[in-house]
């Protein structure tokens, strides 16, 4: 079978969920042996800019190749601002399945031979009260919109966004498949002494604290959890909060927030860890709090339970499906019930220990060989259902 994927998520320096679950499965089909032929498509221009790297891209074995191409200056024009790949002018054989890492597909529109597949990684852009009006999010609706009716063939990683699809967009439920998130093999129970090294060469002792990870965007409900903090400190004075995020903090209104607490020592801000620190911190924190107003999988509170942290969250269908009974659920728009379940967890280390027992059970259910299978014997039943039939010998 010949897969045609869109390598972007491969080779842009710029690393989120979706780059991050692009190449989880792409590194675990390279581990695989597959006999399949990848062809991955890489726009002419990634070669040339630096906030591109091909590293990735060039050691992933025999079975990949490399497609690039330069789209006309008109087709430029029209994608730029997305960065999207173009296929007009190129010349290549029609692959089985094309897949996008992502939920457009709106560039690749000319290859109505190919059994077209992409991924929907939520559906914010829709139902996020704090998203839904901003202009990326409008232009994303319109090419959700026109995905998922070229596609085949969609992807999901919830059965929460699967069901919105399904209702939202009137896609059949057969078009629709869940391929859940894995987990990267460091977050484990373990401990990693360097890591530990590290952080505290950083940040000095961390002591008892509550960890919060991701950059401070609407969904992540950073103001409302600051309130659910002042109220857990008037009781526990001693417990420290850790935000972890990728993007710079200062820049962050918690951060602001934080500057204006008489003891600014509660308050600790983690910029850009790597995957080694962050379970380190995981493994020591009283427990990971998870407060969105929006979440499409909740892979911060995944790891947090492989790595056996105690894990306080929004109930909400993404993360019950995700957690189960192994975590603590409170209403997200609530900073009282928050303080509340903040509170019974660092209060008591029994409550802890049986949710961590819990939690490391769910989290084994995970895991990105498995996503990378169950995501590759969709696209050989989608190639295999699309092949003309064969014709019987005459008599």
């Amino acid at each position: 079978m010949r897969i045609m994927l869109d390598a972007g998520p491969l080779v842009t320096r710029n690393i989120s969920g979706v780059q991050q679950h692009a190449r989880n499965i792409v590194t675990q089909w390279s581990r695989q042996g597959l006999l399949h032929q990848f062809v991955l498509l890489i726009r002419q221009d990634a070669a040339e800019d630096s906030s591109y790297d091909l590293t990735f891209v060039k050691n992933l074995g025999a079975g990949f190749s490399i497609q690039f191409f330069r789209p006309s200056k008109r087709d430029w024009l029209k994608h730029e601002a997305a960065r999207l790949p173009f296929l007009s002018g190129l010349a290549v054989d029609t692959p089985d399945i094309y897949h996008s890492f992502s939920p457009d597909i709106s560039a690749f529109s000319s290859m109505p031979a190919a059994a077209i597949s992409h991924t929907i990684h939520d559906l914010s852009c829709e139902l996020d009260p704090a998203v839904r009006d901003t202009p990326q999010a409008v232009q994303n609706r319109t090419l959700y919109r026109q995905a998922v009716k070229k596609a085949v063939c969609t992807i999901t990683v919830s059965t929460r966004t699967m069901d919105d699809i399904i209702s939202l967009y009137g896609v059949p439920r057969r078009q629709v498949h869940l391929v859940s998130n894995g987990l990267d093999p460091v977050f484990t129970p373990a401990p990693d002494p360097e890591a530990g090294r590290i952080l505290l060469d950083r940040y000095g002792p961390l002591g008892r604290y509550v960890l919060m990870v991701g950059a401070d965007i609407p969904r992540r409900n950073y103001a409302r959890l600051w309130d659910a903090m002042l109220g857990v400190w008037r009781i526990q004075p001693g417990l420290r909060l850790i935000f972890a995020g990728r993007d710079p903090w200062p820049a962050a209104p918690v951060y602001r927030l934080a500057m204006q607490q008489k003891d600014s020592n509660r308050v600790v801000f983690i910029e850009a860890p790597n995957d080694r620190e962050l379970a380190e911190l995981y493994r020591n924190a009283q427990l990971t709090c998870c407060g969105s107003s929006f979440e499409g999988f909740g892979l911060s509170v995944l790891e947090a339970m492989a790595c056996g942290s105690a894990v306080a969250c929004s109930h909400m269908r993404s993360l019950e499906a995700l957690a189960g009974n192994s975590v603590v659920y409170f209403a997200h728009d609530d900073a009282a019930m928050i303080s509340a379940s903040i509170l019974a967890l660092a209060q008591d280390p029994e409550y802890r220990r049986q949710l961590r027992t819990r939690a490391l059970a769910r989290a084994a259910l995970y895991s990105w060989a498995r996503s990378a299978q169950t995501l590759m014997e969709i696209f050989e039943q989608t190639a295999s259902a699309r092949r003309p039939a064969a014709t019987p010998p005459s008599p």
